[in-house]
């Protein structure tokens, strides 16, 4: 299919939207860590039930392809999700999206440096002006503080980023090299993922499953059904199309279509008639313009 790989990529990003706006109802009932792992968990089970239905297993996998995944669920997803939902924690899903948006033109450079991929050269031009739409509509004057931006916040947005740029290079390799399904690979990076966190979160916090279990309790059935969906779209579908996006685009590509989330996240303001200033209008068209440049040959 013509631009699988790019249309997988829009659709993680307008996933991705969806469960932030959600996630960040709940950064006030779980740390960072226990975020990540109680999405990591379900999503797994999720994966798992479908896995059956829709994946053909293959009858070997290099123990390499299997290493490099694993790696990649570590930096990715242990490290950066980790990073992303303290980021989102300490300074809002704006700013913390904003730095996100550096992982494009840094997957790009990681994509030449370690597989060789070369862009053409209106691809760049599509990363550099994407990239600035994205940023032009994120970083808007905030009329309801005149506080200083915590450097914590954008020091683990940074890593978030770096770590998101990094797992998607690496692996986007092995899916290739490895000829393996976009749903296995997002379930291998997810289950090694997952496990790093729990050995780490009994280092860093006290009894981190009792609190858990505590958190949800707390939480009303209307909230429990919100995180589930969340975690349903932003994690199992959004983390399942990126796979797909990462195997038939080019990483670079993948990725700058996916930092196009922010833009999509003016459509639900709109839906829940939100105000939606001209600059973030602007800011949309160009980075549809930029996106264009991806299609046109």
């Amino acid at each position: 299919m013509i631009y699988l790989g790019e249309s997988a990529a829009l659709l993680a990003a307008v996933a991705w939207a969806c469960a932030t706006w959600i996630y960040g109802q709940f950064s006030h009932h779980f740390s960072a860590l226990q975020l990540n792992i109680v999405k990591g968990v379900i999503a797994s089970v999720m994966m798992a039930l479908v896995m059956p239905l829709t994946v053909t297993f293959p009858d070997t996998m290099s123990t390499q392809h299997l290493v490099v995944l694993a790696i990649s669920g570590v930096i990715g997803i242990t490290i950066g999700d980790s990073a992303y939902f303290a980021s989102l924690k300490r300074i809002g899903a704006n700013k913390t999206l904003l730095l996100e948006s550096l992982a494009p033109p840094l997957s790009g450079i990681l994509a030449l440096m370690m597989l060789g991929n070369v862009l053409p050269i209106q691809s760049w031009f599509g990363v550099l002006l994407t990239t600035v739409a994205v940023t032009f509509v994120i970083v808007q004057p905030d009329s309801n503080s005149l506080s200083d931006t915590p450097w914590s916040g954008i020091g683990f947005g940074l890593l978030a980023s770096t770590c998101q740029a990094f797992g998607v290079v690496i692996s986007h390799y092995a899916l290739v090299a490895g000829d393996i399904s976009p749903l296995l690979g997002a379930f291998i990076r997810l289950i090694v993922g997952v496990a790093a966190v729990m050995l780490v979160i009994v280092f860093v916090e006290r009894n981190p499953f009792n609190q858990i279990k505590h958190h949800f309790a707390q939480l009303t059935q209307r909230a429990f059904l919100g995180l589930l969906l969340a975690i349903f779209v932003g994690t199992f579908l959004a983390l399942w199309l990126q796979q797909m996006a990462l195997k038939h685009a080019n990483p670079a590509v993948a990725q700058t279509l996916m930092a196009t989330s922010p833009l999509f996240m003016l459509i639900i303001y709109a839906l829940r008639g939100e105000r939606v200033t001209v600059r973030s209008l602007i800011g949309t068209l160009v980075a549809i313009g930029g996106v264009s440049l991806f299609f046109w040959k």
